[in-house]
């Protein structure tokens, strides 16, 4: 979500104007909202690369290049020969399961598919339903290998293991789009990716943007954060679960248990200036918990700011923040977080 005052139309020049587009793709509504030459033009070309994304990196769709390659069973080992751009969105994700010890997990959708959240057939599987999957999602076991000076790689795993780009495909479309707007003269914009919020340079006017965060408790924005050029990007159990008799079970999974997160964070948002990183640390850090998310981002704080709120109703940000971040809605207490 995002709030912001655009420039007066009237003030733009027929070369330099403000336009906006809305759209569904990748599960979410979508809205562009940009200042540049042929600025309506651009937002279709965004349209359309994420288009293209989407038919690629889908799980679900059987053309998609993801799919093919997660239900070739052919062999008791697997391999794809995948273009530049998306060999780059997988080495990333490799490198961040290691960096984060397994908290980002990009081989896990066996035990999401088991869970019944590929499907909306949502369950509690067995313990030993639970081990068995588990076998099939260790990313040690991927590896991935530069095939030619193109850039192109192949990707090779065993048998039944599969990959899924979910937990960074808008972070990622995100920062596709704004580097095709960069390059088409586009100087302000700002996108809303289901929430997933990415900025290019401040508004026309030259001030922030101000961002809303979003609220784990309810609709209205937990604050907002003055920005420019960074992407604002939440992750939380709120979002998406289902609840057996009493007990809800998130969406966000630990892959070192093969099941849903439980601990005493509500959300993670991250403040970075890549949308690809930044979605791939709010899931990650949620995954760690409090303290080693914490611990994370003191020995990396350079690269990205965070506010965690738990679900006692207290937040807790990093110093980063405070000149930027204003809070609305009513918490029991807050924190700062000092390297």
């Amino acid at each position: 979500m995002f709030f912001a005052c655009s420039k007066d139309d009237s003030t733009n020049t027929q070369e330099f104007k403000t336009s906006a587009k809305s759209f569904e793709a990748m599960n979410t509504f979508m809205t562009l909202k940009s200042y540049g030459p042929k600025s309506d033009a651009v937002n279709d070309s965004v349209a359309s690369i994420i288009a293209g994304l989407e038919a690629n990196l889908s799980t679900t769709k059987e053309s998609s290049l993801i799919y093919k390659f997660n239900h070739d069973n052919s062999g008791e080992e697997k391999s794809i020969t995948i273009p530049p751009e998306f060999a780059k969105l997988f080495l990333f994700s490799l490198n961040m399961a290691q960096k984060t010890d397994g908290a980002f997990n990009p081989t896990l959708y066996p035990i999401v598919h088991l869970w019944g959240f590929t499907t909306e057939k949502y369950r509690v599987p067995s313990a030993p339903e639970i081990a068995e999957a588990l076998t099939l999602t260790d990313f040690t076991m991927v590896t991935i290998s530069e095939k030619d000076e193109s850039g192109a790689a192949t990707i090779q795993m065993k048998k039944g293991m599969m990959m899924d780009m979910g937990a960074v495909g808008k972070g990622f479309a995100g920062d596709r789009a704004i580097q095709m707007m960069k390059s088409k003269g586009i100087t302000s914009a700002i996108l809303d990716f289901g929430g997933n919020v990415q900025t290019l340079g401040c508004k026309s006017d030259g001030k922030p943007w101000k961002v809303g965060v979003n609220n784990p408790w309810g609709d209205a924005p937990l604050g907002g954060i003055a920005v420019c050029n960074k992407a604002v990007i939440t992750s939380g159990g709120y979002e998406r679960y289902f609840e057996q008799n009493g007990k809800r079970f998130i969406h966000i999974f630990d892959g070192h248990t093969g099941r849903p997160v439980e601990n005493e964070l509500a959300s993670v948002t991250i403040v970075a200036e890549s949308g690809l990183y930044a979605d791939a640390l709010s899931t990650s850090l949620f995954v760690m918990g409090k303290d080693k998310a914490i611990e994370f981002w003191k020995n990396n704080h350079e690269s990205f700011q965070m506010i965690l709120t738990m679900n006692d109703h207290t937040i807790a940000y990093t110093d980063g923040l405070k000149d930027v971040l204003t809070l609305t809605h009513q918490i029991k207490s807050k924190t700062i977080i000092q390297k």
